[in-house]
């Protein structure tokens, strides 16, 4: 398993958190997607999220990691 992190607002208070984001990856793809964990002040706090609030959050780390793995391929060319 592969992640990858980055960081973002969340809750009524725009705090920020760290999303690590899971993936594996067969060298041509990546596969298995997932969020594994959301940090707030040294704390994993993925539990705390209501349904809604984490469909929110996943669909922003899926959008966030494909936009990484775009650049990435860019930046190995």
């Amino acid at each position: 398993m592969n992640t990858w992190e980055f960081d973002t607002t969340t809750g009524a208070g725009s705090e920020v958190v760290t999303v690590v984001y899971e993936y594996e990856n067969d060298g041509e793809t990546t596969y298995n997607e997932s969020i594994k964990e959301v940090w707030f002040e040294g704390k994993n706090v993925i539990g705390l999220f209501s349904d809604e609030q984490f469909k929110e959050l996943d669909i922003e780390a899926a959008m966030r990691f494909q936009n990484h793995k775009l650049n990435y391929k860019q930046e190995d060319v």
